[in-house]
């Protein structure tokens, strides 16, 4: 490219970057109302009602085949595992009142709660969780998070059908009592058991409707709330479930989820009065609603990574390290941060966001000057076989994206266009089109933003893993593998944390992924909604929320 160009294609990334044009200001948005005209009362509502608005449909409402956000706010209002999430997002007794572990950390046993049903009525047992699990793993259920059950014994060899589903290692001891087998120290368990593919499921019903096990008319579920509505792409109903072992202390008769995938539309509903809580809003509206709206706008730590995969099984990424390493350092993450997200996310440089005791693993080039960065960035570039006349041009496929999201991903492609003189093109598709495509391993360059399970490094690490089935860039190092499996047997937290970094570095060094910002929360939440709290998961079940009496909207 030559200067003239270069300078050229610099002002409109940082016209991007700086949100010239915007489509989606402030001033195109309804004026909200002032927070004062809201007076809250003590007392509780007469009404019970809970109104949610959802980011998407969600993708399934099986927990075995669920891989999305919105699908487990749904999931997690509907059934209960062994543990559940409590008010502040930790993990505490669910279906199983109480439970040990023998000395090794291997062996655990679950006693579970004699009066826990499912919503018709029946008894929920041991054995609907041995049913379920073995559900989970067989190759033949098809779950994207199979692997997610790896520190049980035998979990990965059925998922890679090596092994039948009854050597699990997971047995009813007899109704009430499950015994679990690890593989190895699993400091993170209990968060585990409390995710939306470790809920059981209901085998009768499963037997009887097959996919269809899901209609509101055929669902049992043993969560507080029971489906009584889907209309799809619209609202999704919930009702109180009087059979819930702990139904005496759930306030709310009923919760209506509104699929509302547009964040304005979110916002402009929340407005009306129409919903109590907001997934989100557009980031670029942050300043105005704080302004109007005050702690009705809830921002803060969330457990998940922004960031864009690449195949390593087709070119232009397969065996090109200068390429994958050069889109990496090309881009300026934290001014696409501060003007495209508004200063709402922070900049990410690793794949794993800030935790407790665990040391983010900074590459190298974290510490270059903004030019030296440039101008390593541009010789791995020509080192990849790419240049002026012969630039890369690739897709960046994504789901659809909202105006905010569209237009930062479009100032990425202008960064890479003004450094590199990189030619990518934004592809959206529907969520289930490309979450098939991923799937199949066929898409080169893909959004691929990942969300935390639980607090633990290996949430994030088990992704890369060789074969797993969220992999899908299809990236693989034995001596990567070697470090997650040596972590999973490794009871010092310490020791274990150093291997994950270990883990971590080695990905930063063979350019695995490309981090872009780490996630915060972004609700509006009326302040007559009681019974939440923000917490780095942003699990917020509605079994806790009561409504208190209020005026105004």
């Amino acid at each position: 490219m030559t200067a003239a160009r270069r300078r050229a294609a610099s002002a409109c990334a940082a016209c991007l970057i700086a949100g010239c044009g915007s489509v989606d200001s402030p001033s195109s948005a309804p004026e909200p109302s002032p927070a004062s005209s809201i007076t809250v009362g003590t007392a509780l509502a007469s009404v019970q009602s809970l109104s949610r608005a959802l980011d998407d449909t969600p993708r399934s409402i099986d927990p075995q085949l669920a891989t999305d956000v919105p699908g487990q706010r749904v999931l997690d209002d509907l059934f209960e595992g062994l543990t559940t999430i409590d008010v502040a997002g930790k993990a505490s007794a669910g279906v199983a009142s109480s439970w040990e572990s023998s000395a090794d950390g291997k062996t655990w046993v679950f006693h579970l709660r004699p009066d826990a049903r499912w919503s018709n009525g029946a008894p929920l047992t041991a054995g609907d969780f041995v049913y379920s699990w073995r559900r989970m793993v067989d190759p033949g259920t098809g779950a994207e998070y199979a692997q997610g059950l790896a520190a049980i014994d035998n979990a990965l060899e059925i998922a890679a059908g090596k092994k039948p589903t009854d050597t699990l290692g997971v047995e009813a001891l007899d109704d009430h009592t499950l015994r679990v087998r690890l593989n190895g120290p699993t400091p993170y368990l209990l968060d585990l058991l409390a995710q939306q593919y470790m809920y059981p499921v209901y085998e009768p019903a499963i037997t009887q409707y097959g996919d269809n096990w899901v209609r509101p008319e055929h669902l049992v579920c043993n969560g507080a709330f029971v489906l009584r509505e889907n209309v799809l792409g619209s609202r999704m109903t919930l009702e109180k479930n009087d059979r819930y072992w702990d139904a005496a202390h759930v306030r709310l008769q009923r919760v209506v989820y509104y699929i509302l995938t547009d964040g304005s539309a979110q916002v402009s509903r929340f407005l009306a009065g129409d919903v109590d809580w907001t997934d989100s809003f557009p980031a670029n509206q942050r300043a105005w609603l704080k302004s109007a709206l005050g702690e009705q706008v809830v921002n803060s730590p969330y457990f998940g990574n922004y960031m864009l995969g690449m195949n390593f099984a087709q070119p232009p990424f397969k065996d090109n390290l200068p390429l994958r390493r050069a889109l990496v350092l090309a881009l300026d993450r934290a001014p696409l941060a501060r003007y495209m997200r508004e200063g709402v996310y922070e900049p990410a440089y690793t794949l794993m966001p800030p935790l407790p005791d665990y040391q983010l693993p900074l590459p190298d080039w974290t510490g270059l000057s903004t030019e030296a960065r440039y101008a390593l960035a541009r010789r791995l570039y020509a080192q990849a076989g790419y240049s002026d006349r012969h630039p890369l041009r690739l897709d960046l496929d994504a789901t659809m994206l909202d105006t905010g999201s569209r237009h930062y991903l479009e100032a990425v492609a202008a960064n890479w266009r003004s450094v590199l003189g990189a030619e990518v093109h934004i592809d959206e598709r529907e969520f289930k089109v490309l979450l098939q495509e991923l799937q199949l391993h066929k898409l080169l360059l893909f959004h691929d933003a990942w969300i935390g399970d639980y607090p633990d490094p290996y949430t994030f690490m088990q992704i890369f893993y060789t074969g797993n089935g969220n992999n899908h860039g299809g990236y693989s190092n034995p001596h990567f593998d070697q470090l997650i499996d040596a972590a999973g047997q490794e009871a010092d937290a310490g020791k274990r944390f150093r291997l994950f970094e270990q883990a971590e570095r080695l990905l930063n060094d063979d350019a695995a992924y490309i981090p872009l910002y780490y996630y915060a929360t972004r609700h509006l939440v009326k302040p007559y909604l009681r019974g939440w709290q923000s917490n780095v998961m942003d699990r917020n079940l509605s079994r806790y929320m009561y409504l208190l009496e209020h005026q105004g909207r």
